[in-house]
């Protein structure tokens, strides 16, 4: 009788797959897994690591808070008004003789109907390079300078000492970036001069100014209403104010540009033509009048024809003469009409309270930064240390088994 175990089966062995064995598995905690009491201990042996980082961040956020220049937001809404119709072709007086017609024809493809601006295209217009260029040229009082000044005036003042010093320390790096940039670029473009002298091209210091005050204003228009609020933030609330009213300004005179454009090209081709038609007509009834006067009782049937043809002149120039005059005027009309497009529902006003910085939010977001960054370090010291230690048994193992032991 063989009292041997069973084949497969040896003393000592162990079933995995026994009651016994999957609780002793599960009373085993796994290396890899890591408990809250883990972490707690990682938290409090690194302790003064975490409250020293939490200390210095919330000392560069106070600072910060405090160093940073104070913003003030002003604010003004417009409302476009409702547009009248009409007011594209030329009065019908002129429509009836030949010349009348070639005018009314040529009026009409100047006039047409009016430029189409909808409340959505505002915030363009507001943004666009002509107003913010107007706006830059525009004198203000700036709160750190004694004397007014235009805003291109300001932006390219000579930097101070501070600032210079921070240039080439602190922003070294975005200063250099600026320095490729320009030298990438080359030398800008020169500004060209129009009839009028005004810049078609802005200058250096000019575009510098554009790009200072792209980041100052910001527009948006409410769908419903077609209201459209401007915002404006500067360096003090009286800035604010001023900079938002000229803004105001600016783009109401745009915009009275662009609805206009059509109607101030016709008002330009009739006062020519009128400016012509009122010469001819001089110089008709100067003809008229010499002739009048060298033959004053023309009896031979030549003189007679040649005196009907002179005076037939000056009524056609007399007609046409009457014809542009009104239709001058009522172009005229028509422009002064066209005018007011843009109602002002709220004007600007200096703000009471700052915008900018929040102080309490940027001393808690530093706060918190430091935290994070705090237990983070706490973390990597702590798994910096369990590889060195894991390094340091497997040596010592290595070496145990290196050296017989009896």
């Amino acid at each position: 009788m063989n009292d041997s175990a069973p084949q497969g089966q040896t003393e000592g062995s162990t079933d995995p797959t026994s009651p016994d064995n999957e609780a002793l598995g599960r009373r085993r905690p796994r290396e890899d897994e890591v408990s809250l009491l883990d972490i707690l201990l990682v938290l409090t042996r690194n302790k003064t690591l975490i409250v020293r980082t939490m200390l210095v961040f919330t000392l560069l956020g106070v600072t910060y808070a405090m160093l940073a220049p104070e913003e003030f937001t002003s604010e003004a809404r417009v409302v476009r008004e409702a547009q009248e119709g009409g007011g594209g072709g030329l009065p019908g007086g002129l429509s009836g003789g030949l010349a009348g017609g070639a005018l009314s024809g040529l009026g009409m493809s100047l006039g047409g109907t009016a430029s189409g601006l909808t409340p959505a295209a505002y915030p363009d217009v507001l943004q666009s390079r002509e107003v913010r260029l107007a706006v830059v040229r525009d004198t203000f009082r700036f709160p750190d300078v004694e004397k007014r000044m235009t805003y291109v005036e300001y932006v390219n003042r000579p930097a101070g000492s501070l600032s210079t010093v921070l240039d080439y320390t602190l922003w070294l790096p975005w200063t250099l970036k600026g320095l490729l940039g320009k030298a990438v670029s080359g030398s800008p473009a020169p500004a060209g001069m129009t009839d009028t002298g005004e810049l078609m091209i802005p200058s250096e210091e000019e575009d510098a100014a554009l790009k200072s005050i792209s980041n100052k204003i910001s527009a948006s228009v409410d769908e419903e209403t077609g209201l459209m609020t401007i915002s404006v933030t500067a360096g003090g609330p009286q800035l604010a104010a001023s900079v938002a009213e000229s803004f105001l300004d600016h783009f109401s005179t745009r915009v009275r540009e662009i609805r206009t454009e059509k109607v101030r090209e016709r008002l330009e081709f009739v006062e020519g033509r009128f400016e012509e038609a009122e010469q001819e007509l001089e110089a008709a009834e100067e003809r008229l009048a010499q002739f009048l006067e060298r033959n004053q009782n023309p009896t031979t049937a030549s003189l007679q024809f040649r005196r009907d043809r002179l005076q037939r002149q000056v009524s056609f120039k007399e007609q046409l003469y009457s014809e542009l005059q009104s239709q001058l005027t009522q172009t005229r009309l028509d422009l002064q009409r066209r005018q007011p497009v843009v109602t002002v529902v709220e004007k600007p006003l200096p703000p009471m309270n700052r915008s900018a910085p929040q102080r309490t939010l940027i001393v808690l977001l530093y706060l918190t930064l430091g935290g994070l960054i705090g237990i983070g370090g706490a973390f990597v010291s702590f798994f910096i240390g369990n590889i060195k230690d894991s390094q340091r048994r497997k040596k010592v193992c290595e070496i145990k088994r290196s050296i017989p032991i009896s």
